[in-house]
């Protein structure tokens, strides 16, 4: 079976800015401000990996991420019921070793009455294949 290329999707255009706002300063490793959007009791997931609770835990897996590639961010859908919302992205992700990863991922955000995040959900496959 020969792999089609794979069409890239258009950006969403029902985005609210702050979501916008947010996946501006995730890409620019603005940690120190995209985590004041976290609630100090948040609960994090990252796919299969065990929730961590609250924004020191989460600040820590974040910079994690930070640390091991940069982010680049865009949104191809957006779909909100109440205070949840899942945002859908095509992302690709640089390492330090010149590599780069182009994968989808889904987010799931729950904000509370302050409308900060209190509960967010990251889904993606960042598997990057062997250069075998």
């Amino acid at each position: 079976m020969t792999a089609e290329p794979q069409q890239r999707r258009p950006p969403a255009t029902n985005v609210p800015e702050w979501v916008r706002e947010h996946y501006r300063l995730v890409d620019a490793a603005d940690l120190e401000a995209y985590i004041e959007d976290f609630d100090p009791d948040v609960e994090l997931r990252f796919g299969p990996h065990p929730p961590v609770r609250g924004r020191d835990a989460a600040r820590e897996g974040l910079e994690a991420g930070h640390a091991a590639h940069g982010m680049a961010h865009t949104i191809v859908g957006f779909f909100e019921d109440g205070a949840t919302s899942i945002i859908e992205f095509e992302v690709v992700y640089s390492y330090p070793d010149g590599g780069t990863l182009e994968t989808p991922s889904c987010s799931v955000i729950h904000r509370n009455a302050e409308g900060r995040f209190d509960n967010v959900r990251i889904y993606l496959d960042q598997h990057r294949p062997s250069s075998d």
